[in-house]
C-alpha cells in the first residue's frame, strides 16, 4: 500500500468532464522482424503479464480514497486484477488510412479510465494494411496510463520492460531497483482503515505548520524574482489569448510528423549549442504560426509553451516564448535558444520542487475544487491563459527497439487538455525519426490535417534555410 503525493493526487481531483487526465502513446510495430514474420495476441497478453508481475506491480493496483477526503489516496493492490478488462483487441474499420487511425487514436484517449479498476489500458489494433508509409500486417498498441500513476521512472520502466533492444536477446526488463525507485510497492491484503484515519489526522496537523514554512518560502522567493526582473535579469512573459484558449470540450483530434533524424542532426552540426528541443520548439512556433496566419488570428506578440522539466523525480515548469511573431526559421531559431534558456532561469529561480512542495502542502482536493469552479463559473476563460500550449519532450532511444519481436517503427504519445489550454505538444524518437505530435480540442482544431502540413512545412523552411545559410558561408 502506497499513499499518493500531493502532485500525483492534483491530477486526480483535477479531473472533470471532459478533461481526463492520462497520458497515451500509440506505437505502431512491424511483425515482419519477428521470427514467425507475425505476432499472435496470445504473446502481447503474455509480455505484459509476465512484466507486471516482475517489474511493474503498480499495474495490478487501484485507487482507494480516504473518507470525506480526510487525506491523499492510497494505492492498493487489486485482489480482482484481471488483463481482461485492461488489454483489449480491435481492428480498423476499412478501408483503413491514417486519418481513420488518428480518428480512433483521438476518441480512445478522450475516455476517462475507470476509477474501480487499475488506472491503466491497452488496445491492440489491426487492420493497418493499405495505409500509406506502414509496411503491410504491421499492427499498433495504444497504451492509457494515468498521470496519477506517472513519473519520469515508472513511464520510463513501463516502456522499456515491454520492448527488447535485439532479436537474439530475451526482452529487456527495467531492473527491479529502476522500478522502486519510481514506485514501490509492499504488498498488504488488509486495509486498517483507523490506521489510516489517524495518519490523515496526523498528516493535517503537519501540513498547517508546513503551510506556515511555504508562505514564509513564497515570500522570500518572490523578493528574489522581483527583483531579478526589476534588474532584467529575468523576462516575465506576457500571453496572449488564442483559439486554443478557452472552455474545452470532450472531443479530440490527434495527429503527428516525423522527421528525420539526419536532418535533425544536420541543423545541429550547424548550430552546436541549440539542442533538440530548441529546434522542436523553433518548429511548433512557425507551424502555430502559419496555421493562425491563415486562419487570420495571429497575434503580434509571441505565443508561449509551457515546457514541463523533470529533475530527480521532481517537476517544474518552464515557460517559453514561440516567438511566433517572428517570420525567419533561423532568427526564431536563435531567438527559441535564448528564450529556453530565459524560461529555464526563472523556474529555477522559482524552485525546481515549488509544484511538488505546493501540492505536498496544500489540500489538493481543495485547491482542484477552485480549478473546477473557476472552469464551470466560466471565471478562468475571463483571466489571460496561462499558456498557449504545452510541449512536452518523451525520452527514446537511439537503438531498435523490439515488441515481442516486432520493430518498433512509429510511436508518439497523447497528452490531457488542461482548462484554458486546448493543444498539447509532445516530442519523442526512435531509432530513425524524431516525431512531434499533438493533441487538440476538436471544437477549437477541426482540420488537424492543416496544422500537420503547417508544422512539416515549418520544418521543411527550416532547413531549407540553415542549407542556404551553409552555402552563403563556403561562399
Amino acid at each position: 500500500m502506497e499513499q499518493l503525493s500531493g502532485l500525483d493526487a492534483l491530477f486526480l481531483h483535477a479531473e472533470m468532464h471532459g478533461m481526463p487526465m492520462h497520458f497515451s502513446t500509440l506505437s505502431i510495430y512491424d511483425p515482419a522482424s519477428s521470427s514467425a514474420g507475425e505476432i499472435e495476441f496470445r504473446q502481447i497478453l503474455e509480455l505484459f503479464e509476465k512484466n507486471i508481475q516482475l517489474n511493474l506491480p503498480l499495474l495490478r493496483c487501484r485507487l482507494m480514497e480516504v473518507p470525506f477526503n480526510l487525506d491523499q489516496p492510497y494505492w492498493v493492490e487489486d485482489q480482482n486484477f484481471d488483463l481482461v478488462y485492461h488489454i483489449r483487441h480491435i481492428a480498423l474499420p476499412k478501408p483503413a488510412s491514417w486519418q481513420k487511425l488518428c480518428s480512433l487514436a483521438a476518441n480512445l484517449h478522450a475516455q476517462p479510465l475507470n476509477r474501480g479498476r487499475p488506472l491503466w489500458e491497452a488496445y491492440i489494433i489491426d487492420g493497418l494494411d493499405n495505409i500509406e508509409s506502414i509496411p503491410s500486417g504491421c499492427f499498433a498498441v495504444l497504451l492509457k496510463v494515468h498521470y496519477s500513476m506517472m513519473n519520469d521512472r515508472i513511464g520510463t520502466a513501463i516502456f522499456n520492460s515491454l520492448h527488447g533492444l535485439a532479436l537474439d536477446k530475451k526482452h529487456r526488463v527495467a531492473s527491479a531497483t529502476d522500478v522502486e525507485d519510481g514506485r514501490s510497492m509492499s504488498q498488504e491484503q488488509d486495509v486498517n482503515m483507523p490506521r489510516i484515519l489517524a495518519k490523515a489526522a496526523i498528516n493535517n496537523l503537519y501540513r498547517s505548520g508546513k503551510i506556515l514554512r511555504m508562505m514564509g518560502h513564497a515570500i522570500s522567493v518572490y523578493g528574489v524574482v522581483r527583483k531579478a526582473l526589476e534588474e532584467k535579469k529575468l523576462k516575465q512573459l506576457q500571453k496572449i489569448k488564442t483559439r486554443f484558449n478557452g472552455q474545452i470540450s470532450p472531443r479530440r483530434v490527434v495527429d503527428r510528423i516525423r522527421l528525420s533524424l539526419v536532418d535533425i542532426d544536420f541543423i545541429k552540426s550547424n548550430f552546436p549549442n541549440k539542442t533538440t528541443n530548441d529546434i522542436a520548439l523553433t518548429i511548433i512556433g512557425g507551424g502555430m504560426r502559419r496555421y493562425l496566419l491563415s486562419k487570420e488570428e495571429l497575434p503580434e506578440e509571441s505565443l508561449v509553451a509551457a515546457v514541463p522539466i523533470h529533475t530527480c523525480g521532481k517537476i517544474s515548469i518552464a515557460n517559453i516564448s514561440l516567438r511566433t511573431d517572428i517570420a525567419k526559421p533561423l532568427d526564431r531559431l536563435l531567438r527559441v535558444h535564448k528564450e529556453s534558456l530565459a524560461g529555464k532561469a526563472y523556474s529555477h529561480t522559482l524552485g525546481n520542487d515549488i509544484v511538488n512542495e505546493a501540492m505536498d502542502n496544500l489540500y489538493s482536493g481543495l485547491v482542484a475544487w477552485g480549478v473546477k469552479a473557476a472552469v464551470e463559473s466560466g471565471l478562468l476563460e475571463k483571466f489571460p491563459p496561462a499558456n498557449n500550449t504545452i510541449v512536452t519532450e518523451i525520452p527514446g532511444s537511439i537503438e531498435p527497439l523490439f515488441l515481442c519481436g516486432a520493430k518498433l517503427i512509429d510511436s508518439f504519445g497523447m497528452g490531457p487538455l488542461i482548462p484554458n489550454t486546448g493543444l498539447f505538444h509532445t516530442v519523442s524518437s526512435t531509432d530513425e525519426y524524431m516525431i512531434i505530435a499533438f493533441t487538440a480540442d476538436r471544437q477549437r482544431m477541426d482540420d488537424p490535417d492543416f496544422y500537420a502540413q503547417c508544422l512539416n512545412e515549418s520544418f521543411f523552411e527550416l532547413i531549407d534555410a540553415v542549407k542556404s545559410e551553409k552555402k552563403k558561408q563556403k561562399k
